[in-house]
């Protein structure tokens, strides 16, 4: 019976990218330690994992957080809402790097993982409709 629920939870795995590969792409952004704690690291351009200070909610109005490296380098911001999180961005020195985020995808680890929208695991998105206004 185990083997089954193994099965079928590895066959329901739609992630496009795993923790591992987004731990191995420079840009990328791994949340660690629990779901709560909203703590990070980056993979930097040669590919080496730093941490991020703890993430802060800097407008409770619309959930807005950064977290930047210890000197101040990098900086990761996303705002969160119940649906996952939303315009998530390496700031590098004056570079944006938006990314793509997904996570773990079973209820006990929730922790995402993000690779750079130019990263070409990262799924077609959808284009936004222009004929509406």
């Amino acid at each position: 019976m185990l083997a089954l629920l193994t099965l079928t939870a590895a066959s329901c795995d739609d992630r496009p990218f795993t923790r591992d590969y987004a731990r191995s792409i420079p840009n990328s952004a791994i949340q660690v330690g629990e779901y709560t704690d909203r703590t990070w690291e980056y993979v930097d351009g040669a590919g080496t994992t730093r941490e991020l200070d703890k993430c802060e909610d800097l407008s409770p109005w619309d959930v807005a957080y950064s977290c930047a490296s210890p000197d101040g380098s990098v900086v990761l911001t996303f705002n969160e809402s119940k649906y996952g999180i939303k315009k998530p961005t390496l700031l590098i020195g004056d570079e944006e790097v938006p990314l793509y985020c997904t996570n773990n995808g079973f209820a006990g680890d929730r922790l995402r993982f993000c690779i750079p929208v130019s990263d070409p695991a990262v799924p077609p998105q959808p284009v936004p409709r222009r004929d509406k206004s």
